[in-house]
């Protein structure tokens, strides 16, 4: 499209000194003719186009112009691109690979050819993602541009299998995990939904003009949670699962003992979920109260040793 072809050319501008008819010919495939009238309505839109001649002339935009290159320093600038670049390799918006263009017009060229070691890096794959989760997260951010209601089936926490109708509306990754946060049109309500748990997904045709989420709305607790009384719990685990217990909990919530034992004092639902955590420590944590959550881990685990109970002859 021309358009896009507009903006590409003013980004390459940016970035370079100057730049040939011939290059950016080759570049977007067509003639040089359509090049000079590119540059032209470039030019006639306020950008100031500056011609160099002779064999090595060519285009390019005057300096006064450029965005100042001191706004930040290379540091900043290169975290900024690095988190970009990760965020626009899992979701490929083209807004951000424009945004992209536009930051690496600020870096010079010492930072092109020998890229800063940043202090922190941000990767937003996890580490079992694959091109599935990928394309999932790709198709329901262009439907987001799109402003396409999406249908699917979905599987809530309580193992419930239902079929949605969503305006999808934005992405939220967290803990790991990536959720559609949208207008669900049958509960008619605003809902989260996790990617993984989301099967069947198709784009209809049907459009909408909802833009944005509410400010109350973007309260992420799961509902299973804001729904459900909480209790108060104390667990005691041995020293071969610390590295699952800080994975699992937070620092304060951990009291730890000189042999990398402790105890866990922390408050949950009392739910499928808080069962399931428990027994994923397998017989490394015991839970010392409350009584009723002893009782339905020892039921629990009743149930989880009669699978693998043999027959007696």
């Amino acid at each position: 499209m021309k358009l896009e072809r507009l903006i590409a050319i003013i980004m390459m501008l940016l970035n370079k000194d100057q730049v040939n008819a011939k290059e950016l010919a080759a570049i977007f495939e067509v003639s040089k003719r359509t090049i000079y009238r590119d540059i032209d309505t470039i030019n006639q839109a306020g950008i100031p186009i500056v011609s160099f001649m002779g064999a090595e002339g060519g285009f390019g935009i005057l300096d006064t112009y450029k965005i100042n290159k001191n706004f930040f320093d290379e540091l900043e600038l290169g975290t900024l691109i690095q988190t970009l670049k990760n965020l626009n390799n899992t979701v490929h918006n083209s807004k951000y690979t424009l945004t992209l263009e536009k930051l690496e017009t600020l870096q010079s060229k010492t930072s092109k050819a020998q890229p800063l070691q940043i202090p922190v890096n941000i990767d937003f794959t996890s580490w079992n993602s694959n091109n599935t989760d990928k394309e999932k997260v790709k198709f329901l951010t262009a439907s987001i541009n799109d402003k396409k209601v999406l249908t699917f089936d979905y599987i809530n926490g309580n193992g419930e299998y239902t079929h949605r109708r969503i305006e999808p509306l934005s992405l939220l990754l967290k803990d790991f995990s990536w959720y559609l946060h949208g207008y669900c049109l049958d509960k008619d309500d605003f809902r989260l939904f996790k990617l993984k748990r989301m099967r069947n997904v198709k784009s209809t045709n049907t459009s909408f003009s909802r833009s944005a989420v509410p400010v109350e709305a973007l309260d992420y607790l799961p509902d299973w949670y804001q729904s459900s009384e909480v209790i108060d719990i104390v667990l005691e685990f041995d020293a071969p699962v610390l590295a699952k217990i800080v994975d699992s909990f937070n620092e304060e919530q951990i009291q730890l003992r000189a042999d990398h034992s402790g105890t866990v004092h922390f408050t949950a639902p009392f739910n499928n979920w808080l069962f399931e955590l428990i027994l994923g420590f397998g017989y490394f944590v015991k839970v010392l109260s409350p009584v009723l959550l002893q009782e339905e881990i020892r039921q629990q685990a009743g149930k989880l040793l009669s699978l693998y109970e043999t027959e007696e002859n």
